[in-house]
């Protein structure tokens, strides 16, 4: 009877350990279809650096910079229905000073016809000995978005100014009007950022040589620049205005003008 006991209890005790033995291995059911494939970490999407505008353009030595000059020396010409209105004044960009035209009456609805006006009044620059020396007339234009009314070809509505161009005139000795050849800016970031690039203007008096061009005797020698064909609500900038001679010179500047405030206080 003490043996049967004993096999009985070493029987239950072999059945327990077989037990233990059968019991389902579920690590493989839990490793799903990954099972014994190597497991990278995914690579690191690349990002690009966000587009920036260039360097302001540098001056020749005898530009007009705004620097020592007042937004005086310019007047916004609103002559006709297309004519935009707002203020000049001199503004720094990036601590560069430059002449503001705050555009304020250019919309969506008149957008595709406005046109700003900006007429330089030369006699605070230069002396009247000078007037006939200039052969043609350089400077940089800026434009800045307020408004994103400009529409890519993707559809995508932007604050970037878009395409910059236009022309310009002034009146001649004679009492003539002399209109500049047109000029346009391309690869300028006018289409990116919502300042634009310098558009680098060139204003020359093709018929110079059979005296289309100022004189020393003119009291009020101008030119006028003009900027068309806008794509979006933007302000207009002038900066680094350069007069040349017949043979590439800047001329010096005189200054009269910034002379005369400065002894006026």
């Amino acid at each position: 009877m003490k043996y049967q006991n004993w096999l009985l209890l070493f029987c239950a005790a072999l059945f327990l350990t077989g037990c233990d033995h059968a019991a389902p291995d579920t690590s493989s059911e839990t490793a799903g279809p990954t099972e014994g494939v190597e497991i990278t970490a995914p690579a690191e999407t690349e990002t690009l650096p966000l587009p920036t505008n260039a360097p302001l353009a540098e001056a020749d030595p005898n530009a007009v910079t705004f620097d020592e000059v007042g937004a005086d020396i310019a007047v916004l010409i609103a002559d006709d229905a297309a004519a935009v209105t707002g203020t000049l004044s001199v503004e720094a960009v990036e601590g560069n000073n430059m002449l503001k035209l705050t555009d304020t009456s250019t919309t969506a609805a008149n957008l595709e016809t406005a046109v700003q006006k900006v007429r330089i009044n030369v006699s605070p620059l230069l002396a009247p000995e000078q007037f006939a020396l200039v052969d043609r007339i350089e400077f940089d234009i800026y434009a800045e978005a307020k408004d994103t009314l400009l529409v890519t070809e993707d559809g995508e509505s932007r604050q970037a100014p878009g395409w910059i161009g236009g022309g310009g005139g002034s009146e001649m000795a004679d009492k003539d009007w002399y209109t500049f050849a047109d000029f346009s800016g391309s690869g300028l970031s006018e289409y990116v950022l919502p300042r634009c690039d310098a558009c680098h203007v060139t204003f020359k008096f093709l018929l110079a040589a059979s005296g289309k061009k100022w004189d020393e005797t003119m009291t009020e020698p101008n030119f006028q620049i003009m900027r068309w064909g806008m794509q979006n609500v933007s302000d207009l900038y002038i900066d680094n205005i350069t007069f040349y001679d017949a043979d590439g010179n800047s001329i010096p500047l005189t200054l009269s003008g910034a002379a005369e405030a400065a002894e006026a206080t």
